[in-house]
Parts: structure tokens; sequence; C-alpha cells
């Protein structure tokens, strides 16, 4: 696969240069992309796309819970700490918070680049 520069893929995918370069480097250290440095440098995908899932990137993205905060390790609740943990809401998040996750992981890069629309039903 031919490299590409963060220049292009910015240019490319009308993103700014900057948030182009901070995925990139995320990208690289999950081991998704290869980053060639040097005057004819650039990026290549180094994963098949098959084999990337749409919470795959969620996570390298660190964005693992995109419900609530409240999901994060270390958030403090003084809510559910009153409630002895027995928040209704915090545990109807965890459950959708699992569904999504679930559901994230049925999506690989190639079914969404390619538009295998029929694919993406809720269930």
């Amino acid at each position: 696969m031919q490299l590409k520069n963060i220049r292009e893929i910015s240019d490319d995918q009308l993103i700014p240069r900057q948030f182009a370069y901070k995925i990139s480097k995320k990208m690289e250290k999950a081991g998704y992309i290869e980053i060639v440095r040097g005057a004819q440098g650039g990026c290549r995908l180094i994963r098949d796309l098959h084999d990337i899932t749409l919470m795959d990137l969620i996570t390298v993205m660190d964005r693992e819970n995109m419900v609530s905060s409240c999901l994060e390790s270390g958030y403090f609740c003084p809510y559910r700490k009153r409630q002895y943990d027995g928040c209704s809401v915090h545990n109807s998040l965890c459950q959708i918070q699992h569904k999504l996750t679930e559901y994230f992981s049925t999506f690989t890069l190639y079914d969404m680049m390619f538009n295998h629309a029929d694919s993406f039903e809720m269930k």
C-alpha cells in the first residue's frame, strides 16, 4: 500500500492537519498504520480493513464510554455514593453502553467505507 502524508490525508478528508496528525499517532501506537518519517515519508494502513471495527477506533481515540462520564472508572458520583451504588440511571446507562459496545464491534472499516448499509440495521 502506498504512503500518504498527513497533508494529503487532511486535505482529502477535510480535517485539520493537527487533528489528522493526532489521529495518526494513536493509530500507529495501536498497530493499525505505519508512519515512515522523512522527505518521502507518510503513513499507510498495515491492518486489513476487515479486522478493524468501529469500536476499535473509538477505543483508540480514548473514548470507551460514550454514553456518560459516570461510567468511566474513577468518576465520583455523589448521588450514587449516597444511594449505596443503587443508582437506577447508572445501571441503565451501563446496559445501554454494553449494547452500544457490542453493536459498534460488529461494523468493520471495510463495511463502513464500502457502504454495506444493509449490515447497519439495529436489532
